[in-house]
């Protein structure tokens, strides 16, 4: 495999410097048309949950909440998330909004994560329809809570943030897609570039000849063409070494 020279490949690559440029300006442009001819405008819409006590009375009708059920609440933190996206909520959500959706393909438009060190589950549905998307999340919100009650006997889920209907899509940023294509143009200016070097076989200068036939170079002729820029055509001059 022959060596490369840092020096020479990033010489070639300031020479090309302009080629560079124009293939990641114009992979940036097909990136941007593509987000705004052809690319779905989707919306979300999100929710989040809050697992509290198990809402022991005592005896003076006082609710409680106890360590011990903080405790609880964090093991069934992740069971809670699957509950969320479980057929049986999904199909009841289907069956209250009279969705065109099936099960699979509605779980694949909904997003269930757990907030880190905390008791706080967060749902988002995303969608074509902003309102639809709304309405969704709002329901899965209500079905899952009686869900839980039915399975647990118990009433530990309340709603911390209540969703709203997007005004903006989430996946239309323009300034998103500018920077992605662009860098995306940049490398892929780059790899061409790299593989025109690699196999270019045209000699450049004094040292690849003697590398590949292996014999000195005793000197040199100046070429003041090409509008006076200074080249230098080598000759090859004697034997071998």
């Amino acid at each position: 495999m022959e060596e490369i020279s840092l020096k020479e490949l990033g010489e070639y690559f300031l020479s090309k410097i302009l080629y560079v440029i124009a293939i990641a300006l114009s992979i940036c442009c097909l990136g941007v048309f593509y987000l705004t001819i052809f690319q779905v405008p989707k919306y979300n819409s999100s929710t989040s949950l809050i697992l509290t006590g198990f809402t022991n009375v005592n005896k003076e009708n006082e609710a409680t909440i106890s360590t011990n059920d903080l405790n609880i609440n964090q093991k069934l933190l992740a069971t809670y998330q699957e509950i969320t996206k479980s057929k049986k909520v999904l199909e009841q959500v289907i069956r209250d909004l009279r969705l065109s959706y099936d099960v699979e393909t509605l779980a694949k438009h909904i997003s269930v994560t757990g907030v880190t060190d905390t008791e706080i589950i967060k749902i988002t549905v995303i969608d074509e329809n902003a309102e639809l998307a709304y309405h969704i999340v709002k329901k899965i919100a209500e079905v899952f809570s009686e869900e839980v009650k039915s399975i647990y006997n118990m009433s530990n889920v309340s709603i911390l943030d209540s969703p709203s209907i997007a005004t903006k899509a989430s996946n239309m940023g323009v300034k998103k897609a500018v920077i992605l294509s662009l860098g995306a143009g940049i490398v892929i200016a780059c790899v061409i570039l790299f593989i025109a070097y690699y196999f270019d076989t045209t000699i450049k200068n004094t040292s690849q000849i003697e590398a590949r036939v292996d014999v000195p170079i005793l000197g040199s002729i100046p070429d003041y063409n090409n509008k006076g820029k200074k080249k230098r055509i080598n000759k090859i001059i004697g034997g071998k070494k």
